[in-house]
């Protein structure tokens, strides 16, 4: 085990405690949450990349000469920032909604169900999160990430759930 799997490990159990922390309500107000904010950055992402190239220009290393300029690294490195300010945004404003409802929702007689319940859509969400880094890390052009996720022993089982995700990246990236 590396340290990409014990990063791993420790999100898990932090979603397994965090889940447990705010019950079942909550954590399925804020699962539904992720599913939207996925949503929503995959649905617009490739519509607000152009906003951001006018907005943050890349370094003449990353969008000039040679190899790169051959390679669509400008255009995944734009919709990658893209996505996830979107789904930050997005996160965020339904956190927000989110801890609004929940204050009119209380049951302290379900208190077991509810941390049970909540602990286990705190692991879903950890692992949806995950999944999501570690193939954005295996799709990136930076050798680092990459490196660390074919080291990692779990990375490779996450990759393995998801193979389509890499395909389906590609082809928003470079429809051709």
């Amino acid at each position: 085990m590396n340290g990409m799997d014990w990063i791993i490990i420790v999100l898990i159990i932090g979603g397994l405690i965090q889940g447990y922390r705010k019950g079942l309500i909550k954590e399925t107000v804020s699962l539904v949450g992720v599913l939207v904010a996925l949503f929503v950055a995959y649905q617009f992402s490739s519509d607000v990349a152009p906003h951001l190239r006018a907005l943050v220009p890349l370094p003449e290393s990353l969008s000039g000469e040679g190899l790169v300029k051959l390679l669509p690294v400008e255009k995944v490195i734009y919709q990658s920032m893209a996505f996830l300010l979107l789904f930050l945004i997005t996160k965020l404003l339904l956190s927000f909604v989110a801890s609004v409802l929940t204050r009119m929702a209380s049951f302290p007689v379900l208190h077991q169900i509810n941390g049970v319940g909540g602990a286990l859509i705190g692991f879903l969400k950890a692992l949806v999160v995950i999944l999501i880094v570690v193939n954005l890390l295996h799709i990136l052009p930076w050798s680092d990430g990459r490196d660390a996720v074919d080291r990692s022993y779990l990375s490779q089982g996450l990759l393995e759930m998801t193979p389509d995700f890499s395909n389906q990246w590609e082809r928003s990236v470079d429809p051709s």
